[in-house]
């Protein structure tokens, strides 16, 4: 039974958009200029020294698309008075000396050519490394499919790191809407141990709760080279049979070689679990990085889903009939970068006002650092942005009237191979557009194509949302009769425990919501003897801070608050062991060496903030100098039901920001009068928030920022309000609220029972 034979025809309904692989009615392919162009000697001509740092493997593939380029460059500005060449120089990605020959690049000696431009590399480790040397002159880097969500949050300020191809988290929504449309009724990911992976898993979860594909905790796992999942891949099997429940499970992995290893485990799972070679009841699709010859040659029938040219553009069209083959991954992209590289240094080239001088959005070019003025980066930056000129496209004729504008000083609205070019509003550096082929194999090497899906956009060509900005639709239903047969005594005093069990410069966001949740808090009222802070408080004074004894969640160059600034710390993280937190909130000195802890009553409010990592299944991490270990649901259900049989609280509300927090938050369903709002559910990590280039760490946490917010602008925000706003201003991850039914109306209760 084939999965295809179970889309529905409303699946054009969606929040996808898909393309069938039909030829455009208009292709414009120019195949009578197969050799390039011959330039006149005396026609002015400016070279561009463009780095190509890939893989040679990914090289190779990608050379029948870049030759097309360099082709169709050379052969659009035939006639024009002046004109663009590309020199490229080519460099193996996965060499031993490729950080040497990066650093050499980006720093060239004395006499040395200089270098105009890099395209590539392919790997998010190697692309850190390209982005952090290419910083010093605003080199331009555009990265054909470089997709790592973190990388492109980290970098999406910067105005030289340019992205064609959306993160992985659209590839993970494109992935499961159309599982979700399919009648799958189960998904499964076995994701890479490295930063690749991370990024699907980063995001898997999250989609399949918006497209309602059922996962369970044990249907996410970690894949390094040697790992054996066997067992577990014939439990999916058996179960997906034996129920007659559509699986699918995904393959996230980074390399050929891992790809290879778990395909050999699938025939086996299949083999054990019974399964004939007619049925499958589990559907075996590869990520990006299974497009490769090695993984459709395994012997085993799979899916895939792979970047893609949008295909009204006809580029695979004209790219097949050129070369026989259908384009791989990451063609159509790396034609754009040429193309778009070559388009922006001729606007450079013919600009009114010279090359020194350049307005983008109104606002003239200029830094504060060497080089002072616009660099290639942000001649591309404005190419992509001036969408006011006559419409080009990708092809040799396109690109001819494209220049021929820029000739006479106007600017054309691109169009590329992979679609309608549509970058950020802000910095013009990210694709908001990315299309995915479906294809299957056979599994003896042959690629079927068999349709093109995108987020939201016409033709499946242009998404309108960023994912950063997508504001999240679903909310939650609560019960608004909701009435406890339970009178609550009138509330005395408020306490607050604030842990941050992070210690590393990495992790400066804990620390940093911690303290700034501190200073809410003192704000409302609070004094020190009701708020007990665990933080290890090692960051203000690191070697890395740029501002010592200082620790922010707003940048300090937009005048954000010193949150340290007379914050009394209780305890170093490090100084207390796992069962100490119990102490703490039961008011349990320890013979007086725990002299800071909740002294609450049946009157008392007790609020919770927790920040920090967690860990999948398990719960929130405690790695210390003695321990490590999880701080686990069922140890936090255990200590507040002991807090409520002495009669240590009134209301409480934990406040929970980690990955898989949901986990706490199941976990103390079912006890009075408490209720807990985490940053994720228990499938999914959490997202940071507000990255700072100059301290190069993420200053706070999305869920803590929101937090933070809501009850400022509103400290009689009702629980139902403050959930809402925290969920539509939280990305990535599902806010979730957990225990309303024992705690009372969310739509009366307030936060004012924590916030005085």
């Amino acid at each position: 039974m084939s999965l295809l034979k179970h889309i529905r025809l409303s699946f054009l309904g969606t929040r996808l958009v898909l393309g069938l692989l039909l030829p455009p009615l208009l292709l414009s392919s120019c195949k009578s200029d197969d050799e390039p162009a011959t330039t006149p000697v005396d026609v002015p001509t400016e070279t561009l020294n463009v780095d190509i740092i890939l893989p040679a493997d990914v090289q190779k593939a990608w050379q029948p698309a870049i030759d097309l380029a360099l082709n169709n460059i050379s052969t659009a500005q035939k006639g024009l008075s002046k004109q663009i060449k590309l020199n490229l120089r080519y460099h193996d990605e996965q060499a031993a000396d490729i950080q040497q020959t990066i650093h050499s690049i980006c720093y060239p000696e004395e006499g040395a050519d200089t270098c105009h431009l890099i395209i590539g590399p392919n790997s998010i480790e190697c692309a850190r490394t390209v982005l952090s040397c290419a910083d010093k002159d605003r080199l331009p880097v555009m990265m054909p499919l470089v997709a790592g969500d973190e990388l492109q949050r980290i970098y999406a300020n910067s105005p030289y790191a340019f992205f064609l191809t959306e993160s992985n988290a659209t590839q993970c929504e494109v992935l499961l809407s159309f599982l979700g449309t399919s009648q799958t009724q189960r998904a499964a990911l076995v994701y890479s141990a490295d930063t690749y992976g991370q990024s699907f898993r980063n995001w898997f979860g999250f989609m399949a709760t918006e497209f309602q594909v059922n996962m369970t905790s044990d249907g996410i796992q970690s894949y390094q080279r040697g790992t054996d999942l066997t067992d577990w891949l014939t439990a999916i099997e058996r179960e997906a049979k034996a129920d007659y429940e559509r699986t699918a499970v995904v393959l996230a992995v980074s390399d050929v070689a891992s790809f290879q290893a778990l395909i050999g485990q699938i025939k086996t799972a299949r083999s054990r679990a019974g399964i004939r070679d007619d049925e499958d009841w589990t559907t075996y699709i590869v990520t990006d990085h299974g497009d490769v010859d090695g993984v459709r040659q395994a012997g085993l029938p799979l899916y895939g889903l792979s970047p893609s040219s949008a295909p009204v553009s006809g580029f695979d069209v004209d790219y097949e009939q050129r070369y026989g083959t259908a384009p791989v991954a990451g063609s159509a992209q790396v034609y754009d970068a040429l193309t778009i590289a070559a388009l922006a240094a001729s606007k450079r080239q013919n600009s009114p006002s010279g090359p020194d001088r350049l307005v983008i959005d109104g606002v003239p070019v200029s830094y504060r650092f060497a080089p002072y003025g616009p660099t290639l980066a942000d001649w591309i930056r404005a190419l992509v942005a001036d969408k006011s000129g006559s419409t080009t496209s990708w092809t040799a004729d396109g690109l001819h009237q494209a220049f021929t504008l820029l000739t006479g000083g106007k600017s054309p609205a691109l169009t590329g191979a992979s679609g309608s070019l549509l970058f950020d509003q802000k910095m013009h550096t990210s694709i908001l557009q990315t299309s995915y082929l479906l294809w299957r194999t056979n599994g003896q090497g042959r690629r079927f194509p068999l349709f093109v899906l995108s987020t939201e956009g016409d033709n499946a060509t242009a998404s309108v949302l960023s994912i950063w900005d997508w504001e999240k639709i679903t909310n939650e239903d609560f019960d608004p009769d909701i009435v406890l047969d339970r009178t609550l005594p009138g509330v005395t005093d408020h306490w607050a425990l604030l842990v941050s069990t992070s210690t590393k410069w990495s992790d400066y966001r804990h620390q940093a919501d911690v303290l700034a949740m501190y200073q809410l808090l003192r704000r409302h009222g609070y004094d020190d003897d009701h708020i007990v802070v665990v933080c290890e408080d090692n960051l203000k004074d690191a070697s890395e801070n740029k501002y010592p004894g200082k620790i922010y969640v707003e940048s300090p160059q937009d005048n954000g608050d010193d949150v340290r600034a007379n914050a009394k710390i209780d305890y170093h993280f490090s100084d207390l062991d796992i069962d100490d937190i119990g102490r703490i909130i039961l008011g349990d000195t320890d013979g007086g060496r725990l002299p800071h802890v909740l002294n609450t009553t049946a009157t008392s409010d007790v609020l919770i903030f927790w920040s920090g990592h967690g860990t999948d299944g398990r719960g929130m991490v405690w790695e210390s100098p003695r321990q490590n270990t999880a701080f686990t649901g069922s140890r936090m259900r255990d200590i507040i039901s002991q807090l409520n049989d002495r009669d240590g609280y009134r209301r409480c509300m934990l406040a929970i920001e980690t990955c898989f927090s949901g986990l706490i938050g199941k976990a103390i369903e079912g006890l009075p009068d408490v209720v807990a709002i985490t940053a994720a559910n228990d499938l999914e990590p959490s997202k940071a928030d507000v990255h700072d280039s100059n301290l190069g760490v993420f200053l706070s946490n999305a869920f803590a920022r929101s937090f933070r917010q809501a009850v400022n602008s509103s400290p009689d925000i009702t629980l139902r309000d403050l959930y809402y706003q925290l969920a539509r201003t939280t990305s990535g991850s599902h806010v979730t609220l957990y225990n309303d039914t024992n705690y009372g109306s969310v739509y009366q209760l307030t936060a004012r029972d924590y916030f005085p």
